[in-house]
């Protein structure tokens, strides 16, 4: 089966990111618990998974999208963002730091 076969759609750049917020802010309404986790672990694993495509792709070219390295970098910024904005708004007065 190829890959234009599959039902799933071609979002764009923008609209990865914009779910991305939308999926980290309702974390961050939930549980900042979790969210302060979530934000803290997910952008090094991106930016691991990123650095050693990269790495990589300077060794040997390989035929990996652009929307791919696009997405990795969307993955990063959109839970910094949305934790910016949630302590901005709520504080440093978290929940979890009361237990």
């Amino acid at each position: 089966m190829k890959s234009e076969d599959l039902p799933i759609p071609n979002l764009s750049t923008l609209e990865l990111f914009l779910i991305q917020i939308v999926c980290y802010s309702i974390l961050w309404l939930v549980s900042d618990y979790t969210a302060t986790l979530v934000t803290l672990i997910f952008p090094v694993i991106f930016f691991s998974l990123l650095f050693l495509a990269s790495l990589s792709e300077l060794v040997q070219k390989s035929k990996v999208p652009r929307q791919y390295y696009y997405f990795m970098i969307v993955s990063i910024i959109a839970p910094l963002l949305t934790a910016a904005i949630f302590v901005f708004i709520l504080g440093v007065d978290f929940d979890w730091k009361t237990l």
